[in-house]
């Protein structure tokens, strides 16, 4: 399942939609505009029905769909390089992403603890108390992750999430939208170990604003 919003503002609505490994979730829920909410759902769920088994087509053919705005590049976070760290139990997924992405020709980026706070030094200094006074390190894995596809733009992807099929990755780049998360269990709203974003995103600059406001309260 999936959340996803529409480069038109921060609207947000709720769907259910089958697709060939997962039913995906859109969220456009207005902040600022009266919208009909029976438009916009069946709206969305034309789009997403794009990116259905059945509906796919190969690779080469995407760009009839759209010009995709969410670059093609696979970010992917841990503490230093060594990525076998991760853990004893399982593999981590990057060698998974590379194989499977990399022929495609998406970039499969890893940033350490020391990469985000020199991207924050360097872009966010307004973030850093934040990101520092955070008592867990999950907080500001978290953060990190919006950070470093706010700079960029792309996908990002915990090293325990693995890739399934190229093909509904590119396809769901090419929905025109500027934003798609996975949802937390339930469908209670966006989880962030899977999402993907266009560079500069409404939504994730507003979630980074709002975990300012929120770390200083």
């Amino acid at each position: 399942m999936m959340v996803a919003f529409s480069r038109k503002g921060m609207r947000r609505l709720v769907i259910l939609v089958a697709l060939s490994l997962a039913v995906f979730v859109i969220y456009q829920l207005s902040y600022v505009d009266d919208f009909t909410l029976a438009e916009r759902l069946s709206e969305s769920i034309r789009i997403i029905n794009e990116c259905t088994h059945e509906a796919l087509e190969p690779l080469d053919n995407f760009h009839h769909i759209l010009d995709s705005n969410i670059p093609n590049t696979i970010h992917q976070l841990w503490k230093t390089t060594d990525v076998q760290e991760y853990s004893t139990e399982m593999k981590p997924s990057r060698d998974s992403w590379k194989s499977m992405l990399e022929p495609q020709n998406y970039t499969i980026k890893l940033w350490t603890d020391d990469d985000i706070l020199k991207l924050i030094n360097d872009k966010y200094p307004w973030l850093l108390p934040t990101y520092i006074g955070y008592p867990h390190n999950i907080q500001r894995a978290d953060i990190a992750r919006l950070l470093v596809v706010y700079t960029e733009g792309g996908i990002y992807a915990d090293l325990d999430v693995y890739p399934r099929s190229a093909e509904n990755i590119q396809c769901l780049q090419h929905l025109g939208l500027q934003a798609i998360f996975a949802p937390t269990a339930g469908t209670i709203g966006p989880s962030n170990h899977f999402f993907m974003a266009e560079r500069g995103s409404p939504f994730l600059q507003w979630v980074l604003y709002e975990a300012k406001r929120r770390g200083e309260g």
